[in-house]
């Protein structure tokens, strides 16, 4: 296997303009350049890409950091994912998943501070996020899917909960839906003060009373067996209620096989409405899910694209942004009825 050495004596110039050449650190003439690029090709040199990286200090790789896996990556992450990855290679950059406990990201610092990782896109961002502080103490290149309390100086790209959840809510105002559970995700979420989970909750809340409606949360795991004892809560505590909104995709199928369980048809006696699943999940739900589907495409490539944008130095720069989605109804929403009878 050739090594840089061979590339350099065949092109007659030292090893270093090699690494010139190779990196654009220092101009060098044409001539040259050309040289050493027909002996790279003639001697078919593969140069050592994390050499590389470690001399020029620029890596073209990104890390995008998704928290604890202990329900797993769902079809919706994967669309964040694979928008990042393809506007981060359309850029001239390469996205890693990261999977890394939230407290413990001190080694991807470490890669950031080596010259291994340009920057870094965080997922599952807390309102009081302790990665994002590590990583402004350390002046390490970041982006957000989701975002903080604090935008101050942050590179973000977020779902506008307040606005979808108003989206779902003011159209099951319009088919006379008064009494409404909202099917959020764990528990655990609040008390990590999870944005999305804590900001949908919040928005539900406002918009319901905006209308005029009440609304009740309960809290479920992102599993179908949690989805399924959600049911059952709801058809034992809130019997009178008419229409779930959800932000939980993984619960809600349970939760839909919990209604068939108790006898309650989708949507004759209750109206579904998700906010977080994506557009083919709505599609095989049965009956296909009214949703307010989010632009997960949009905003995965958002956070690379201003990341990239931020690390080359570039003025146009849109450091935050809001995304909504649209309201798709589709069969699992219908006029409300009375269920006061039910017992």
């Amino acid at each position: 296997m050739a090594k840089r050495a061979d590339v350099a004596k065949a092109a007659g110039v030292s090893e270093s303009t090699v690494s010139y050449a190779l990196t654009g650190a220092r101009p060098i003439s044409k001539e040259t350049k050309e040289r050493i690029l027909k002996a790279i090709s003639d001697l078919d040199y593969k140069p050592n890409a994390m050499a590389q990286a470690l001399r020029s200090g620029n890596s073209k790789m990104i890390a995008m950091l998704f928290g604890d896996q202990e329900r797993g990556i769902s079809d919706g992450d994967i669309e964040y994912v694979m928008a990042a990855a393809n506007e981060a290679r359309g850029l001239g950059y390469h996205l890693i998943l990261w999977p890394v406990r939230r407290r413990a990201i001190e080694d991807v610092v470490k890669q950031v501070e080596s010259g291994l990782l340009d920057g870094v896109i965080l997922m599952e961002v807390a309102l009081e996020d302790e990665r994002v502080k590590l990583l402004k103490k350390h002046k390490a290149p970041f982006a957000l899917i989701g975002r903080t309390n604090d935008e101050i100086d942050t590179v973000f790209a977020d779902r506008d909960f307040e606005a979808a959840t108003e989206l779902a809510i003011n159209h099951l105002n319009n088919l006379g839906h008064k009494n409404l559970v909202f099917l959020s995700t764990s528990s655990a979420n609040v008390l990590g003060n999870i944005g999305a989970t804590v900001r949908s909750e919040r928005a539900a809340t406002d918009a319901a009373a905006a209308f005029g409606a009440s609304v009740q949360v309960i809290h479920a795991d992102n599993t179908i067996e949690a989805g399924i004892n959600a049911a059952a809560e709801f058809f034992k505590k809130y019997r009178t209620c008419t229409a779930i909104v959800s932000l939980n995709a993984e619960a809600l199928i349970g939760f839909s096989r919990g209604l068939q369980k108790v006898g309650l048809r989708v949507p004759e006696d209750v109206s579904l409405v998700c906010i977080s699943t994506t557009t083919a999940g709505a599609q095989a739900f049965d009956p296909p899910l009214t949703t307010v589907t989010p632009p997960a495409a949009e905003i995965g490539a958002a956070a690379a694209r201003e990341l990239i944008r931020f690390l080359q130095g570039q003025e146009d720069i849109e450091p935050q942004k809001l995304f909504t989605g649209a309201l798709v109804v589709r069969e699992s929403t219908a006029q409300a009825t009375s269920r006061k009878a039910l017992r």
